[in-house]
């Protein structure tokens, strides 16, 4: 089942991705300096979050339960597994903004796939996947945030 999902999520990324690149036309480059300076943040958030976690006396205690869903595993390393996802993800959409920027100054000529009255080139494809890692930043970032006041108000309580 989980092997499914994967599979499933990958289509689906592929799918907005190009949707993005053709019917949306997200073709606007000049927030990515906003997005980076978000992202820089965000990833601040989650090593701060993550050292405060390490430090409490709380995550002793979620060492000592077992997971439901996966019994080799405790709530400790599923929270940190989900910290460590959200700041994977957001370095990555980092770097490909660095790299969006990097090939933009660049006086490359790359070459255009026409597909169904759409171009397509590793520029658009690249932004479209820049927009589409950042949305899932975003909504990364809110379910950390949600995850981590609970933490906090539990640590608060023991």
């Amino acid at each position: 089942m989980k092997k499914s999902k994967k599979i499933f999520f990958v289509i689906i990324s592929v799918l907005v991705v190009i949707v993005f690149a053709t019917f949306l036309d997200f073709d606007n480059s000049k927030a990515f300096e906003s997005i980076i300076t978000f992202l820089s943040i965000t990833t601040g958030f989650t090593i701060t979050a993550l050292s405060i976690m390490a430090n409490s006396i709380f995550s002793k205690q979620l060492y000592q339960i077992e997971e439901d869903k996966d019994n080799s595993k405790t709530l400790l390393h599923t929270l940190v597994y989900q910290f460590k996802n959200s700041t994977l993800l957001f370095v990555a959409t980092i770097a490909l903004i660095l790299l969006y920027y990097f090939i933009d100054d660049k006086e490359i000529i790359w070459k255009t796939v026409a597909i169904l009255n759409y171009n397509f080139s590793f520029p658009i494809i690249l932004k479209s996947i820049i927009w589409y890692l950042t949305i899932l930043s975003f909504l990364n970032f809110i379910k950390l945030l949600l995850l981590f006041s609970k933490f906090v108000i539990k640590n608060a309580t023991k």
